[in-house]
């Protein structure tokens, strides 16, 4: 079973493909791997013509749209990955702000402090997102092929700034 659970709010703020990678490690120190499992190098997820055109006009969520996830899959997964892109964005602005010298240090200082409190909320936002998520594909008995490109879908390398 794939699991997306986070263990504490700073595994959250890891990207989701380290979680994949721990449990497939997990997963072939267990078990021995069948002939189609040691053919398998990954999944590859293709998107439809209406798909890929939904992505070039600007829709950050065509791929999410174009697969045959349940519905509610699929707003969750839209809800992780924005809050996955706020985080990403008050990081940046909080590297920013460290850098910024034009401020006081004190100024500075505050500014840094607000801006962690609003990624530690996030993150606990984007953990209960995970784990609402991980409750939903269990309800739903969704296959380990689904279920791994649901991960995929909420990877880094899909998110867009």
């Amino acid at each position: 079973m794939l699991s997306l659970n986070f263990r504490n709010p700073a595994d959250a703020a890891t990207p989701v493909q380290q979680t994949l990678i721990k449990h497939q490690q997990a997963v072939e120190e267990t078990a021995t791997p069948s002939a189609a499992d040691q053919v398998r190098q990954g999944i590859e997820v293709l998107l439809s013509p209406e798909a890929q055109q939904a992505a070039k006009t600007g829709d950050k969520n065509a791929d999410i749209d174009a697969t045959n996830l349940p519905k509610r899959i699929k707003e969750q997964l839209k809800m992780i990955r924005s809050i996955q892109e706020r985080i990403a964005k008050r990081m940046k602005d909080m590297q920013a702000f460290m850098k910024d010298r034009s401020l006081s240090p004190r100024a500075r200082e505050g500014k840094i402090r607000q801006l962690q409190m609003e990624i530690m909320a996030m993150t606990n936002s984007l953990i209960q997102a995970t784990n609402q998520l991980n409750q939903a594909m269990q309800q739903m008995k969704l296959s380990l092929d689904d279920r791994t490109l649901a991960a995929t879908l909420v990877s880094p390398q899909n998110l867009q700034s």
